[in-house]
């Protein structure tokens, strides 16, 4: 795992930015802090700098910026290649020669041999710059699913490239400036979807994505792959044995080429059904005891998985290590989290998952496992089941004519019609997807439909995101396009951003073998009734780890990662958010004060709004970190 940036010019003039190149690249020190490097093009159209964390090869051969033999490529590369062993076999028995023993050298010479090719043939997690000399263009790639970050801006005749935003925003002649649309993505979504940012002009390559930048200055973009994509010869009509026994292999493979490491291997543990799966499966295949990681919070039953996560340490006969989260350590570690995020995420599990990478770091772990897209690939979630149970009445209702739809939601608003019916009339009357990951710009949190000057910009946030996402739809099976939904929203621009940043934030590197590529084609294909049977979320990966899992971890109720933030914080977040929105409304608009009213009320005559108040407290936190 490391930390990437760069700069190509198509006039020769990257030379006199040597100097702040490296001082941007250090900004990205906790992602590197093994080793670092700079290659400066001879003839000043690239410049390519490195921050390392060394995880294969230990030596000074991994070094980066790394070339090929004759030095016209040179790569910078953020990620891990597991089936590296089986190319290097493969690209050796062509004819070429390694210097080291590192998956980075891979990409090197798989590049020489078969062009941007080579990037479908990588099974990993990866976010690379390669600077070909010879065709004077660079390539930038991200991994299938997200996991490894990559952004890019363009001005003038530069072209700049970093894993993080803060080290882009730290070269010359890039101006820091709110993206008022991105404003409305993160209130409608709490999140940012690719290829925008909070930050005008500055891009994120998306998932699955590669791009091509000439002397000329020409662009090309291109989607390598797709979780659609059809790898497994499975049926529909093949039987459920084939199908757990297909799953099995699957994971158990995965989290065996995720154990390819020269550095201590460790899993984070809450007791649930994916982590303990993970622990039992690295078990299986280490053949050592495992070093399993857990946080828990003082004096908070509710919120504490600690004790979950000890039994499932003494079956699997674990080195256990917890770290107890004390109201000290939240509020010290608050204001960082800007810092390491560069964008707001309405997620408070990046506090926990924060601690636990910080425990692990100290307990020598530089390597992480994680039970990250299970629950989406398997529909693992009660609000899945949910919408599964009303897809057949949101049909029926959504086949009317606009006016009537609109005309009953209305009505049903004001007699105070809430829950599963008051879902379906809404969504239904917006003419919008039942289950589009958006339920707070419509109904859930009745303060954020009065967010922006008028709700227009808002409600337009929604259908772009759900355009977005339904061109790519390829089945009718709802099942399936919730896992979709989930993989391409909340996985990637959720759960993998915060693990990445959480992880970074302390040095440490989290894989998740849920979200090999060949799994997710293969979950994808699955029927419905295997995900969701006799009631029983994820069933067939339950039968799949039954006879290895206890059936207490198996079927044990779902917890998540929740984090006391009302009871510990509730009153520094509301004075923080009454003390910048005000400021962020002054200098970029799009806030009412309708709405900023309205949420001061309701913050302070209830303390259930845990939800409102941690997306706006992050909003708050991130803007006074970058813009005051």
């Amino acid at each position: 795992m490391c930390g990437i940036i760069g700069v190509y010019n198509s006039r020769n003039a990257t030379i006199g930015m040597q100097a702040q190149l490296e001082s941007a690249r250090d900004l990205l020190q906790h992602r590197g802090p093994d080793d670092r490097g700079l290659w400066v093009d001879p003839q000043g159209a690239c410049m390519l700098g490195h921050r390392r964390l060394s995880i294969i090869d230990l030596s000074a051969a991994g070094h980066q910026p790394m070339c090929n033999e004759d030095e016209t490529i040179w790569l910078v590369y953020n990620g891990e290649v597991y089936n590296f062993p089986e190319l290097c076999a493969e690209l050796q028995a062509l004819g070429h020669h390694f210097r080291s023993q590192t998956d980075t050298e891979v990409i090197v010479h798989g590049y020489e041999e078969y062009g941007v090719d080579i990037i479908s043939r990588l099974r990993g997690m990866f976010a690379f710059a390669l600077y070909d000399c010879r065709r004077q263009q660079l390539l930038l790639a991200r991994d299938r699913v997200g996991i490894k970050p990559l952004y890019y801006t363009a001005g003038g005749d530069a072209f700049l490239f970093a894993s993080e935003i803060k080290s882009l925003l730290a070269m010359p002649g890039v101006e820091k400036q709110l993206d008022e649309q991105a404003l409305h993505e993160y209130l409608a979504f709490g999140k940012v979807y690719a290829p925008r940012t909070m930050f005008r002009g500055i891009i994120k390559l998306p998932a699955a994505h590669y791009m091509l930048i000439k002397r000329s200055g020409e662009t090309a973009m291109q989607r390598y792959w797709s979780p659609y994509q059809r790898r497994f010869p499975l049926a529909p009509a093949s039987n459920e044995n084939e199908y757990r026994e297909a799953l099995f292999g699957l994971l158990q493979e995965s989290v065996r080429l995720r154990m390819r490491s020269d550095v201590p291997v460790g899993v984070f543990l809450s007791g649930g059904v994916d982590s303990t799966a993970n622990v039992a499966l690295m078990s299986r295949v280490h053949g050592s005891k495992v070093h399993t990681f857990t946080a828990g919070f003082q004096g908070q039953e509710a919120y504490d998985e600690r004790s979950h996560a000890r039994a499932a340490a003494q079956h699997f006969k674990t080195e256990h290590h917890e770290v107890e989260i004390t109201p000290r350590h939240l509020l010290e570690v608050l204001p960082e989290l800007a810092f390491y995020l560069d964008e707001p995420v309405a997620d408070a599990t990046t506090i926990p998952i924060y601690f636990v990478s910080q425990l692990a770091r100290r307990n020598g772990a530089i390597v992480i496992l994680n039970g990250d897209g299970s629950d989406e690939l398997f529909c693992g979630y009660d609000k899945y089941m949910q919408y599964l149970r009303l897809q057949p009445y949101w049909r029926g209702f959504n086949s009317l004519p606009r006016f009537i739809k609109t005309a009953v939601a209305q009505a049903s608003q004001r007699m105070g019609v809430n829950g599963a019916a008051g879902e379906i009339l809404a969504r239904a009357s917006h003419e919008i997807e039942l289950y589009v990951g958006a339920t707070g710009a419509l109904k859930g949190t009745p303060a954020f439909q009065e967010f922006v000057n008028g709700k227009a910009e808002v409600y337009r946030a929604v259908a772009e995101g759900r355009q977005q996402f339904e061109a790519e739809r390829r089945s009718t099976d709802y099942c399936e396009w919730l896992s979709y939904w989930g993989l391409r929203s909340e996985v990637e621009h959720v759960f993998l951003y915060r693990a990445d940043r959480m992880g970074m934030a302390n040095s440490i590197e989290i894989r998740v073998p849920f979200l090999d590529h060949h799994l997710v084609e293969f979950a994808l294909q699955m029927p419905q009734p295997l995900k969701y049977k006799n009631g029983e979320k994820k069933y067939i990966l339950k039968q799949a780890l039954s006879g290895l899992v206890p059936d207490e971890f198996l079927y044990r109720k779902k917890q998540g990662f929740c984090v006391p933030l009302r009871e510990w914080a509730g009153s520094m977040m509301h004075d923080k958010i009454f003390e910048v929105l005000p400021r962020l409304q002054s200098d970029w608009g799009g806030l009412s004060t309708e709405f900023l009213e309205a949420v001061h009320a309701r913050l302070r005559a209830t303390e259930e709004e845990g939800f409102l108040s941690w997306n706006l407290y992050t909003l708050a936190t991130w803007y006074e970190r970058w813009f005051d």
